[in-house]
C-alpha cells in the first residue's frame, strides 16, 4: 500500500492574512517537519479537538512546505498520508479568507485530482485515475512517459491501459499507445 499523496496548492490572499498564516505555520513546524493532529489546529489558530484527523483535515499528517511568491501569493505543497489534505485547504481558505487552487496525486493507489476553494467555499472537487490526471495536467508531454512505461514492460496489452485515461485521450494518442504495445510485443 502506498503512503504518500502529493499535494500542491496555489494560494492567494491579503498580505496581512498570508503573513499571519506563514507565522502560524512556522511556529507549528518548529517541533516537527510535518503537520499532524495538534499542529493542524495550531496553523488554523484554533483549539485542538478530539475529532478524527482524517475527517477534520483529510489526512493524518502533511509535510507542508511553504514558498512565498509575492506579498499576496504563495504555494503550499508536500506529501500527506494516503489521501489529500483537501479539508485542511478548505479550512485555511475559510480562516484566512484565501483563494486556493490545489492538485493532488498518488500513483500507487491510482488517483489524482483538483480541489479549489474560495473563502471556505468549494469551487471544484474532481478526482480521476492517476494516469488520466497526469494526462490532463501535462497533455502531449505525458505521452512520452506513457510510451516509456510501455517500453519498460509496464503495460503488456491494451487491456492494461487505464480506462479513464483512454476515455480522455485523442484518437491519435490512443493509436500511438496501442501501436507502442504491439511494437513491444513483436
Amino acid at each position: 500500500m502506498a503512503n504518500h499523496c502529493y499535494n500542491s496548492a496555489s494560494i492567494e490572499g491579503s498580505e496581512q492574512m498570508l503573513n499571519l498564516f506563514e507565522q502560524r505555520l512556522n511556529e507549528a513546524k518548529k517541533e516537527d517537519r510535518a503537520l499532524f493532529h495538534p499542529t493542524f489546529y495550531q496553523v488554523l489558530g484554533q483549539e485542538t479537538t478530539e475529532q478524527d484527523v482524517y475527517f477534520e483535515f483529510g489526512s493524518r499528517w502533511f509535510e507542508a512546505t511553504w514558498e512565498r511568491q509575492s506579498p499576496t501569493t504563495g504555494v503550499l505543497s508536500g506529501d500527506s498520508a494516503w489521501s489529500p489534505v483537501s479539508e485542511f485547504f478548505r479550512k485555511l481558505s475559510e480562516v484566512y479568507e484565501l483563494s486556493i487552487e490545489s492538485t493532488y496525486e498518488e500513483c500507487g493507489e491510482n488517483f489524482g485530482g483538483w480541489y479549489d476553494c474560495v473563502n471556505g467555499e468549494i469551487t471544484r472537487d474532481a478526482t480521476t485515475s492517476y494516469y488520466a490526471f497526469r494526462y490532463m495536467e501535462e497533455g502531449e508531454h505525458y505521452m512520452q512517459n506513457l510510451i516509456e512505461d510501455i517500453e519498460d514492460g509496464y503495460w503488456e496489452s491494451e487491456s492494461d491501459i487505464d480506462e479513464d485515461l483512454m476515455l480522455l485521450m485523442s484518437a491519435d494518442d490512443q493509436r500511438e499507445l496501442v501501436n507502442a504495445i504491439q511494437n513491444c510485443k513483436s
